[in-house]
């Protein structure tokens, strides 16, 4: 594909665009103009992605009960804290 035929399907060249503008595809490729490489690549990165955020997902389960616990302790140690401050300043 040559620098012409993609600007028929993409926005403007990056030369052209203002810096920091993200480039946005002006239509729609359909199957057949999306090759079988290019398809794989771009199939493997969804599945990389998936495999992110069940990761993410697996690590925020493992540390809830621990999360927790801490956010208790520190509403706890706070709450004591203020209450001691507050109880000073009446005597």
């Amino acid at each position: 594909m040559t620098a012409k035929d993609a600007s028929t399907w993409a926005g403007p060249l990056p030369s052209e665009m203002p810096a920091g503008a993200i480039p946005v595809l002006s239509t729609v490729l359909t199957d057949d103009a999306v090759s079988q490489a290019l398809q794989h690549a771009l199939d493997g990165r969804m599945q990389d992605k998936l495999d992110w955020m069940a990761l993410e997902t697996q690590i925020l389960q493992t540390l809830r009960p621990e999360v927790e616990r801490l956010t208790t302790e520190l509403v706890r140690k706070t709450l004591r804290e203020v209450w001691l401050q507050r109880s000073q300043l009446k005597n």
